[in-house]
């Protein structure tokens, strides 16, 4: 009986070292996953932070490409700005010789008197 009653501790130990190695196997694998969870993470981090860098990069280059261009366009509005000061003084000056002419020619044609025809000459001799 002693056989058998060690036989059958034999067993129970059996079925629990069997037991525990699956427990162990499912913990391996845990432990696996979760060491593989930190390594996909970690790769994860490392690719976004290299694309996040090259982003930056390609904003800093779109910004300074905006700057220049609004740089470009405000040289633009200041070369217009000056050529239309210097087509408005031009306008101007014309403008004034303009009225300077019409007063001249008003001036005249008010002071100028109209020398009559010599039918009304005649006539105005017959009166007197």
């Amino acid at each position: 009986m002693e056989n058998s009653l060690n036989f059958s501790d034999e067993i129970k130990e059996t079925t629990g070292l069997i037991t525990s190695a699956g427990s162990w196997g499912l913990n391996e694998f845990l432990v696996f996953m979760v060491i593989f969870g930190f390594v996909a993470f970690v790769v994860i981090f490392w690719l976004l932070s290299k694309n996040a860098n090259a982003n930056s990069q390609k904003i800093i280059e779109v910004t300074t490409k905006t700057n220049e261009a609004f740089n470009n366009n405000a040289d633009a509005t200041r070369a217009l700005i000056e050529t239309l000061k210097i087509d408005r003084v031009e306008s101007r000056q014309k403008l004034s010789e303009i009225h300077g002419d019409i007063k001249e020619i008003k001036f005249s044609i008010s002071h100028k008197r109209v020398k009559p025809s010599f039918g009304e000459h005649l006539r105005e001799a017959d009166y007197e």
